[in-house]
């Protein structure tokens, strides 16, 4: 029987380089698991995307490890595709919010084996005007703290890092009057946060708890945060966004879109899946429905998300 083909796309530089000692361990199991598999590391932005898109095709199955950023590359490569790969994520970020969301463990090890053993499942994935996002596209509160996080201090510190940098964006809390357009509805207001997520947690915090993301459900969570009018209110605010708690203040608005078109009174810096997306006056989002599939952990592996003994040197 002809082994299967696997393009493994690595970015050496993400989580500390976590993965790095791991490589020739998991090359070597999944060579036995009956994989003959081609590996490209890739040595700056966009070459995982370029890779993706020049060479996916060809191939049975499309691995990637590295952060959000790196399986954001992928995943817009594999969007313009007509014949697309099964897809296989082995989290190696500093945070990881998508493989958080959908039970993917860290250990490359684990990781390896649910690629090979784990279910195949259609994920959907959302439009961010001509491009594509796995988990989430924001503006204004902490949706600049990803890339304002400078890589360094990721690597260093991982999550850490991320809660640091928000901390200084407290003190400087701005508004931006947005008209939010959904399917029989408008939304208009200042706002100082505007979220559209399919995940469980943003830069490492949980979300409220009545954002319930679903893979393939053809539905984001659309998240607003109306402008705060006392230091009370930022203090509850705060502790919903950042302890994963219950929306009780009103300045929340909190639904469920399958498209939303955002029209800002001046531009909107947005961020998407971590990554700057644009300073952008109008942005249309959507939700293509079960547009990939990817390879998730059975239900009872879920539970076995200790990392691996790093390999002698």
């Amino acid at each position: 029987m002809a082994a299967k083909t696997m393009l493994l796309i690595i970015n050496p530089a993400a989580g500390q380089g976590s993965f790095v000692p791991y490589f020739f361990e998991v090359v070597d199991r999944f060579t036995k698991g009956g994989f003959a598999v081609t590996a490209h590391p890739t040595s700056g932005p966009r070459e995982a995307y370029q890779i993706a898109l020049e060479r996916a095709y060809a191939f049975d199955y499309l691995v990637c490890t590295g952060g959000d950023g790196t399986l954001n590359e992928v995943v817009n490569a594999l969007m313009q595709l007509d014949r697309r790969p099964l897809l296989g994520y082995i989290p190696s970020g500093s945070v990881n919010d998508f493989a958080a969301t959908h039970g993917l463990s860290s250990d490359p090890v684990l990781g390896a084996d649910t690629v090979m053993s784990g279910n195949i499942v259609p994920v959907d994935v959302g439009r961010f005007q001509d491009g594509f996002f796995t988990y989430v596209a924001a503006f204004g509160l902490f949706a600049d703290v990803s890339y304002d996080t400078p890589q360094n201090l990721k690597n260093m510190f991982g999550q850490t890092a991320y809660f640091l940098e928000g901390v200084k964006k407290l003190g400087n809390i701005n508004h931006h009057h947005c008209r939010v357009e959904l399917e029989g509805e408008v939304i208009e207001d200042d706002f100082i946060l505007g979220m559209i997520s399919n995940s469980r947690s943003v830069g490492g915090f949980p979300l409220p708890g009545e954002v319930d993301a679903c893979l393939d459900d053809g539905l984001f969570d659309l998240l607003l945060l109306r402008k705060i009018q006392s230091m009370e209110t930022l203090g509850s605010v705060i502790s919903a966004m950042l302890g994963g708690k219950g929306i009780l203040d009103p300045s929340f608005v909190l639904r469920k879109v399958r498209k939303a078109r955002f029209v800002g009174e001046r531009p909107l810096g947005w961020s998407v899946d971590g990554e700057f997306g644009g300073s952008l006056k109008v942005v249309e989002v959507a939700v293509c429905q079960k547009a990939i599939e990817i390879i998730v952990p059975k239900p009872n592996d879920k539970k076995k998300r200790t990392r691996a003994k790093k390999p002698a040197n």
